[in-house]
């Protein structure tokens, strides 16, 4: 006779299903091998993982993952990757006006700037832990009414990402420099070696014009108080600059706080002017590293949008990749916060 187990109090639960989650990792990252993939399959046999070696290949794929509504969506393999496949998911989204999902970002690539701001740590730790963690807002700023980023640059950071990029292909025929270039240490050798003697010599500079966007503007003291305020349209600032980044995260990657201020007041971006000689930025190195840079040609704003006209190209770089030069930028911060999983908390 068939027997029947007896509900008492000691019997488990119905278990509540697994979410439904999605991974979307870049095959073409470094740190995504065969030992990574199979040990993401290891600790998340529910979710559906994605791998793609191209921008035509993400782009079906986040198209697929917002139309088939997942509650976790985890990305990662350098912060171009991640800050592409969220935006890429959340435009298919607001097309088809449905919520986002919560993100989660791996730290899988070489600079994590993205990560390090969620607190990411292990991924195989992170990707069995979202339902217990903390939620943080991700704002992404728009460039010239389309690529959305949580923080770009102009001048010096993309001459010196450039060289970077060239020194990193070169490291790539030996296992040694491989694997130094993967580091903080390769990027110093692409600053500090490469780029500040080319500075040296070519003393590159631009003259720009700031003008604030349609919303009141600040700009701050090396405390973050501000001291001083601007009106929409107003002239936020003329003169030359060898450096401005943009941000809604403070870190530029290897946990360099370029932007100590990026998340100090929500529903605006830290925007930083930097002018310093060659020699002064290598002499305040570790100090800009901590976000405690000081000096009198050092500007720091905060807006929610401004228009940058420059009076020749400079380099410029999206996500801490290059993206050519500019001769003008229209910035805004786009209004919709993207839920993320915020691992420290």
């Amino acid at each position: 006779m068939p027997q029947f187990a007896q509900r008492t109090s000691e019997t488990p639960r119905e278990v509540r299903p697994a979410p439904r989650t999605a991974v979307i990792l870049n095959a073409n990252a470094k740190r995504v091998t065969e030992r990574v993939r199979r040990e993401v399959a290891d600790v998340a046999p529910h979710a559906d993982v994605f791998y793609t070696q191209s921008l035509e290949e993400a782009a079906f794929v986040t198209r697929r993952v917002a139309d088939n509504g997942y509650e976790y969506v985890f990305t990662g393999g350098g912060d171009g990757t991640v800050v592409h496949t969220i935006d890429q998911v959340c435009r298919r989204l607001d097309e088809l006006g449905r919520p986002y999902p919560h993100f989660g970002v791996l730290k899988l690539g070489t600079g994590n700037g993205v990560a390090d701001f969620f607190g990411a740590g292990d991924f195989r730790r992170d990707l069995v832990r979202a339902e217990d963690v903390g939620r943080r807002d991700l704002h992404l700023i728009e460039v010239d009414g389309g690529t959305r980023a949580p923080f770009f640059g102009f001048g010096w950071d993309a001459y010196i990402l450039n060289n970077y990029d060239l020194l990193k292909r070169q490291a790539q025929r030996f296992a040694i420099t491989r694997a130094l270039f993967k580091s903080v240490v390769g990027y110093l050798i692409a600053g500090v070696g490469k780029s500040v003697p080319e500075f040296i010599v070519k003393r590159p500079s631009w003259n720009i014009r700031v003008t604030n966007g349609d919303a009141i503007g600040f700009r701050l003291d090396r405390s973050g108080d501000v001291i001083e305020r601007y009106a929409p349209g107003a002239l936020v600032y003329e003169g030359p600059a060898r450096m401005g980044c943009f941000g809604t995260t403070p870190f530029y990657g290897f946990k360099f706080r370029m932007m100590p201020f990026a998340d100090r007041t929500p529903g605006m971006f830290h925007f930083r002017v930097i002018d310093l000689p060659p020699l002064a930025a290598v002499a305040q190195l570790p100090q800009a590293w901590q976000g405690r840079l000081d000096h009198p040609r050092l500007f720091d704003f905060q807006l929610t949008g401004c228009t940058v006209e420059f009076d020749h190209a400079a380099p410029f770089q999206i996500g801490g990749d290059a993206k050519g030069t500019r001769d003008r930028l229209d910035v805004r911060l786009h209004p919709r916060g993207i839920p993320c999983l915020a691992f420290d908390r």
